[in-house]
């Protein structure tokens, strides 16, 4: 039986071309790839299309968890509308292997689950390497966990103890060893 292949979509051909374009990562020095860091996402016609935007019914907020380490920003997306009872809460933790990756990815995912599920969803913009030496990430994931378990009854999801909490994100932490 032979198979089709299924055409890639435009959006992933842009952007592997504009990652191409910057060109090989283990190529750059730590200074460059920092600078890399320094470039957030913008929000234009061109990576909307790409990355997608917040999906309309959507209440955001961005707030600040406080530790010792410093603020973790993390932003939380709610279905507009009103619904009976408590709402599922998510942690999303964005893509970049540690190293790449903001919030501003995140905005079409995570408020598509928000709408479409019903859920309370608290995208976290956790400390990038090199900058910050592993496990500074994964401290900042869990102290976001920590903080959005102690913190759900205010961010209007339900009020289960302990409340039940689903994770996810596109392959964080996907490090590797030198």
């Amino acid at each position: 039986m032979e198979r089709e292949m299924v055409p890639v979509d435009r959006r992933v051909k842009l952007l592997a071309w504009l990652v191409r374009q910057q060109g090989s990562v283990g190529t750059k020095t730590e200074a460059e790839v920092i600078a890399m860091q320094a470039r957030h996402t913008p929000s234009n016609g061109v990576t909307n299309r790409i990355f997608g935007t917040v999906v309309p019914g959507t209440e955001v907020a961005n707030r600040a968890i406080t530790e010792p380490a410093g603020d973790i920003p993390v932003r939380i997306y709610r279905p507009a509308r009103t619904g009976s009872g408590g709402r599922p809460l998510i942690l999303n933790f964005h893509g970049g292997g540690f190293v790449f990756g903001d919030l501003r990815l995140a905005d079409w995912m995570c408020s598509s689950v928000a709408v479409k599920v019903g859920a309370v969803v608290v995208s976290v913009d956790y400390r990038l390497a090199p900058a910050h030496r592993f496990p500074a990430a994964v401290d900042d994931c869990y102290a976001a966990l920590v903080w959005a378990v102690e913190s759900a009854a205010g961010l209007g999801r339900s009020s289960a103890s302990p409340p039940p909490v689903g994770v996810m994100g596109e392959a964080p932490g996907g490090t590797s060893r030198r």
